[in-house]
């Protein structure tokens, strides 16, 4: 995706669209199985996302890092979703920092959008700033803002959860476990920003994997500082070092640092090692194809923009959604690559109208 980076990314339709019904062909190709995708929501029979755009509305996407690719695909499909019924999206790039991402949202508040979604670096330091933004009559959306089990979103009004942090999680533990054949040393990678989403995630890793597994042993959770290809290299790196390359296993908390890891270990000459990504960027499938790491959590973002619409169109309507949304993530393996749909070709296909924008929430 050629998304500006650090810059505003917005995208402004004047006229409302009619969208026809993708051909079943197309319907099946973009979604993975032809079905719309469900949630725990209850209330209201579905709506198709276009049929609440007559009045227009503005959604600010508060991204904390929009060099990940997952939010470079959320990004560019939420604004072609959008585009598609005449809403416009305003994007700022918070890139990893707290400060600014606070600085993000008033930026928000000042241009009186309608909805704001937040996927939060940390939620405790955005709280001043999100209740100034309800106080405006701006809804506002988590974005994996909000941990599984929660009995409220607050200070959300929901929370869109990608579905990575319980299921996703043990999708991915039940493989190297698997894999390991219930023995080995595991690492994990996580980003050095104290993301809820991702420290829960990788926390998910080491219970699941270790749990019922005696012969399985968490070796420690060590930091990509740069969250980047590089920095999971040199995490993997020190750890290498540190355990004399005694690592049978890593769980990664993204494609790239994922990648980063098999480079450390094949420079290292240390060999059969199962390593896992999560995201589901054309990157890591690559690496599945190449044999450089065996699993990934495929996460969807496209298909999390047309709930983000969806739940943004229904909240500006006077709809009631439950506090967490949760989106079911696929487990990618090289034995089901041929059903992985490129998110490129996806976004394309949301851009140009070939992809229905029909989710159902309840």
């Amino acid at each position: 995706m050629n998304i500006r980076k650090g810059a505003l990314a917005t995208l402004v339709v004047g006229a409302s669209v009619t969208v026809a019904a993708c051909t079943s062909a197309s319907s099946t190709n973009a979604s993975g199985g032809g079905s719309s995708p469900s949630t725990s929501a209850s209330g209201s029979a579905s709506a198709s996302a276009q049929s609440t755009s007559q009045s227009h509305i503005t959604i600010g996407f508060a991204n904390p890092q929009d060099t990940q690719p997952v939010l470079q695909s959320f990004q560019a499909a939420l604004i072609a979703a959008a585009g598609r019924v005449g809403d416009k999206v305003i994007a700022l790039n918070a890139g990893l920092s707290v400060n600014q991402q606070v600085s993000d949202i008033q930026t928000f508040i000042t241009d009186k959008v309608n909805v704001i979604i937040v996927f939060p670096l940390a939620v405790p330091p955005l709280q001043s700033v999100l209740n100034q933004a309800h106080s405006a009559g701006i809804k506002l959306i988590g974005y994996n803002a909000v941990l599984p089990g929660a009995s409220s979103a607050a200070p959300f009004d929901t929370d869109l959860d990608q579905g990575i942090i319980v299921n996703g999680a043990k999708d991915a533990a039940s493989y190297v476990s698997g894999a390991l054949k219930g023995k080995g040393n595991v690492l994990g990678i996580n980003i050095g920003a104290p993301v809820p989403s991702l420290i829960a995630m990788v926390n998910n890793y080491k219970s699941d994997v270790t749990s019922g597994n005696p012969g399985i042993k968490w070796l420690e959770t060590a930091t990509d500082a740069t969250d980047s290809l590089s920095g999971g290299q040199v995490a993997a790196q020190d750890a290498i070092t540190r355990y004399h390359g005694n690592i049978q296993a890593v769980m990664s908390y993204t494609d790239e640092a994922a990648i980063g890891a098999y480079n450390a270990l094949k420079a290292a000459g240390v060999k059969n090692t199962v390593i896992i990504g999560q995201q589901g960027n054309q990157d890591g499938i690559n690496a599945i194809k190449a044999g450089q790491i065996q699993g990934d959590i495929d996460t969807q973002p496209w298909k999390e923009a047309l709930y983000a619409l969806k739940m943004a169109q229904d909240l500006i309507a006077g709809q009631s959604l439950p506090a967490i949304v949760e989106y079911p993530a696929v487990f990618i393996t090289k034995d089901n690559l041929s059903s992985y749909v490129p998110w490129d070709q996806a976004v394309s296909q949301i851009k140009s109208g070939a992809m229905s924008l029909d989710v159902s929430l309840g």
